[in-house]
C-alpha cells in the first residue's frame, strides 16, 4: 500500500533554497536565464519564491534537471505476489526524491537517509537490491531507523486495527486507556466505532514521523492488519507521549 506522504519531504520551491548554494546549480541557471537577470533569479531560489515570469522559468528548468539528471544513490523493489517493482532513490546536487512503478513522486527530499527511510516505509513488503525476500522466514517488521525488528526507543505504536487494539510501543497504555474511555463514554446511538478508531490513529499518525501497515502471514480469514508507528529519536517518541496523554 502507498502511504505517500512524509513530514520530511519539502515542495520544489523549498528545494531550491538547497539548489542555490551549489556552482553547479548557479552555473546552469546564469546560462539559461542570462547574466541580466541572474542575481535576480538566485534570490528567488535562495528566498524559495518563485514568482512571476522568471520565477516560473526557474521552476521548470529544476523541475526538468531534477528528473532528467537524478542519479541512483538507492535501489530496491517491492515483492507483491511473486513479482518485483524497482523503487530508486535519485539525487540531483543534494536533493532527493524517491521513484517507483506507478506512482507518482510527492515531492523532494533533502537528506539522502530519509529519503530511503521513506521508500523503505511508503510501501509493504520492500526491500534494497541484493536482499533475498524469501530468506524472511520469520516475517519481522524491521524499524525504519535503527533495523531493530523489537521493541526499540523509535517505536511509538503498535496497532492491531482489525481488533482495535495496541499491542506495543511507548503509547501502548495511554493508547489503549483513551480507547476504553471512548467507547465506555459513547452514548450517541449512531456512535461509529470504526470512524472514531481511525481518528484516534489520526492523532498518533500526526505524532510520528513514519508509519508502516502490514498483515503477517495467518490462516484464512485469521489474519489481522496491523500499523506501527515511529518517531526519529527517543526524545521525539518521549514528547509524542506527553503531548498524547495532555
Amino acid at each position: 500500500m502507498d502511504k505517500g506522504f512524509s513530514q520530511y519531504c519539502v515542495s520544489l520551491e523549498d528545494a531550491c533554497t538547497s539548489l542555490a548554494q551549489r556552482r553547479r546549480v548557479q552555473a546552469v541557471l546564469k546560462e539559461v536565464v542570462g547574466s541580466d537577470n541572474f542575481s535576480a533569479a538566485l534570490r528567488m531560489m535562495k528566498s524559495g519564491q518563485l514568482t512571476g515570469d522568471l520565477g516560473a522559468t526557474i521552476h521548470d528548468l529544476f523541475l526538468e534537471k531534477i528528473e532528467s539528471e537524478a542519479v541512483s544513490v538507492w535501489s530496491g523493489f517491492i515483492h507483491r505476489d511473486g513479482d518485483r517493482y524497482p523503487v530508486r532513490v535519485n539525487e540531483y546536487n543534494g536533493v532527493f526524491w524517491v521513484w517507483a512503478v506507478e506512482y507518482d513522486p510527492i515531492g523532494y527530499f533533502l537528506d539522502r537517509d530519509m529519503a530511503i527511510t521513506f521508500a523503505r516505509a511508503n510501501w509493504d513488503d520492500v526491500y534494497e537490491d541484493g536482499e533475498d525476500p524469501e530468506s524472511e522466514e520469520d516475517g519481522d517488521t524491521h524499524c525504519p531507523y535503527c533495523d531493530a525488528t523489537e521493541d526499540c526507543d523509535h517505536l511509538l505504536l503498535v496497532v492491531d486495527r482489525t481488533f482495535r487494539e495496541a499491542q506495543g510501543g511507548l503509547l501502548m497504555e495511554a493508547f489503549n486507556s483513551r480507547w476504553s474511555e471512548l467507547v465506555n463514554e459513547a452514548d450517541d446511538p449512531d456512535f461509529d466505532e470504526s470512524e472514531c478508531f481511525d481518528e484516534l490513529l489520526e492523532e498518533v499518525d500526526s505524532l510520528s514521523d513514519m508509519k508502516i501497515r502490514f498483515s503477517p502471514n495467518s490462516a484464512p480469514g485469521l489474519t489481522s492488519s496491523y500499523s506501527l508507528y515511529f518517531c526519529s529519536s527517543k526524545r521525539k517518541a518521549t514528547a509524542a507521549l506527553k503531548n498524547f496523554s495532555a
